[in-house]
């Protein structure tokens, strides 16, 4: 038990010390609000999309997409978001808070955080069933958050073609689909691209850590701490919960379960105070979620591994 418990923190600390030097940084003022900004586009619209391409580049697309743990994912997506609704309207009695509240229970940091701890469990700066995270999750995310925030704040009806717009603009989803024809027909990358991709896919997580770290603002959690320890019960308890509980049901392979537990796992994406807040909801509550949610993510991701581990999954 002990050895368990060691590997789970050893998984778990090295992203909170660059979370905890991101917010370090920003507070000594060597990250000003520009250069997070700046950065977060730098991964965002360069990083990580070429860390995507490279990992689709060299998968097993009859691994990474096989139907049945696609199908136990959508569901899984669709299962979260019904409960993370319900859940703001019954445990949120404000209803201007609502919104915020429902957006953080199911909209997870996978892009940034979830694939760094995956990478460190499996020691692999690639691991193959994240490829269908980032492929529908995330994509479905942004349909679910533009449906909740449209519905609940009154902001009149949903253009769902706007939104696949939106989504196929999406450069996490270009990527993957521009990696898509070099895995199916075995092409092989020349060795200077595969060489300058992978000096980015090195370098993809720690930047990516370190803009969260730096984004996290401490003085948005006392006016609504009653509710955003709720938001965290919900979104780091019960949803990985759920997630895993399908997964095993769903007899998936060892990974994919981890990998499913983990999306269920994640703190509240910036995401969800970016939209909120765009969208009329209300952003200090939504702030609050994502700080509140990461800081406390660090026990329950701890605890996650842990079980994951003790039961012979990883």
């Amino acid at each position: 038990m002990l050895q368990n418990l060691l590997f789970s923190v050893n998984m778990i600390l090295p992203l909170f010390v660059l979370l905890g030097l991101g917010c370090f940084l920003t507070h000594k003022g060597m990250f000003s609000e520009d250069y997070i900004a700046r950065t977060t586009n730098l991964v965002y619209y360069v990083m990580l999309p070429a860390k995507l391409f490279l990992d689709i580049c060299n998968v097993d697309l009859g691994v990474a997409f096989e139907p049945r743990y696609m199908a136990v994912t959508v569901v899984g997506v669709l299962i979260q978001f019904v409960l993370a609704w319900l859940c703001g309207n019954a445990l949120c009695p404000d209803k201007s808070k609502q919104s915020a509240f429902s957006h953080a229970c199911f909209r997870g940091n996978f892009a940034y955080l979830g694939m760094a701890l995956l990478q460190n469990i499996y020691n692999s700066e690639s691991v193959p069933a994240t490829a269908v995270i980032l492929a529908l999750v995330l994509p479905l995310y942004n349909i679910q958050g533009v449906i909740l925030m449209t519905v609940k704040e009154g902001e009149g009806g949903i253009h769902m073609g706007k939104i696949l717009k939106g989504i196929l603009k999406n450069p996490m989803v270009l990527a993957i689909l521009a990696g898509l024809p070099f895995a199916y027909f075995h092409i092989e990358l020349p060795f200077v691209v595969t060489k300058s991709l992978n000096y980015l896919q090195v370098a993809t997580s720690t930047m990516a850590l370190l803009v969260v770290g730096a984004s996290i603002k401490l003085d948005v959690i006392q006016s609504n701490l009653k509710m955003l320890l709720r938001v965290s019960g919900v979104k780091l308890i019960i949803m990985p919960a759920i997630w895993g509980v399908l997964a095993v049901a769903a007899g998936l392979a060892p990974e994919q379960i981890v990998t499913l537990t983990v999306v269920g796992g994640m703190p509240a994406a910036v995401n969800v105070y970016i939209i909120t807040d765009k969208m009329g909801g209300d952003g200090s509550m939504a702030c609050g979620a994502v700080v509140v949610t990461h800081l406390a993510s660090l026990f329950t991701m701890t605890g996650i591994v842990f079980i994951l581990r003790s039961a012979g999954l990883i």
